[in-house]
């Protein structure tokens, strides 16, 4: 069975980007300090002017899909789900750029343009699993959250099989490079499951993750959901 179509979802800008969650990418643990939070303030509105948030998803048939289920904690992820929601999210070329301008002589103002960036990707993702989980209440159906490549053992070497699949060069400007990094890079992509009873999905876990030995999180002692 082919794959349907996938649609883009247009994604408005928060109000203002979350300081706290940019003060943990940037390292930060518990309460940032008034240094970290002003150097955040500063470069927040320039970063929120660049970004142009885009988003495309697709909903189809879980085994039609299977090409993609790399891995057995994704395939975890999706047990009891009959359905997956394909997701693709991008804040756009301008946020790549800000951030090199940013870092312009300035290694702190790079830093905190880019934890700025990583946590708005956070908000629009968070508002376009927002408006799936609504669509996907209105079919009768309950959804998982997000799982990513590069969680667990899924590797990232699916991402252009997930950027073909969605037509994210055409629908969103998104591209995969040859080395599986995407373009612009403060994109995110990622799948839900979807089924007729409530599914909570499950997490891979630190000890399987793929990023373990890098991942910022484990050297602070905590992990990316928290």
């Amino acid at each position: 069975m082919p794959a349907p179509a996938s649609r883009v979802l247009h994604l408005a800008l928060p109000g203002r980007i979350d300081l706290a969650q940019a003060a943990r990418y940037l390292g930060a643990r518990g309460e940032p300090d008034a240094a970290t939070l002003a150097l955040l303030e500063r470069w927040a509105p320039p970063l929120l002017a660049a970004a142009d948030p885009r988003g495309v998803y697709l909903q189809g048939d879980k085994e039609a899909l299977a090409f993609l289920w790399q891995g057995q904690d994704v395939q975890r992820h999706l047990a009891g789900c009959t359905q997956a929601v394909l997701l693709a999210v991008t804040l756009g070329a301008g946020v790549d750029a800000q951030i090199r301008r940013a870092g312009v002589g300035d290694v702190a103002a790079q830093a905190a343009t880019d934890a700025l960036a990583s946590a708005l990707a956070e908000q629009v993702c968070d508002e376009a699993e927002a408006r799936l989980r609504a669509e996907a209440q209105s079919q009768g159906l309950y959804l998982t959250g997000r799982y990513s490549p590069g969680y667990g053992d899924w590797p990232i070497a699916v991402q252009p099989r997930l950027a073909a699949v969605l037509d994210t060069p055409r629908r969103i400007g998104l591209y995969v490079t040859d080395t599986f990094l995407m373009l612009p890079r403060k994109s995110v992509t990622a799948v839900l499951g979807a089924g007729r009873a409530p599914v909570s999905g499950q997490r891979a876990g630190c000890a399987h993750c793929a990023l373990r030995d890098k991942c910022e999180y484990r050297k602070r002692g905590e992990s990316c959901e928290s």
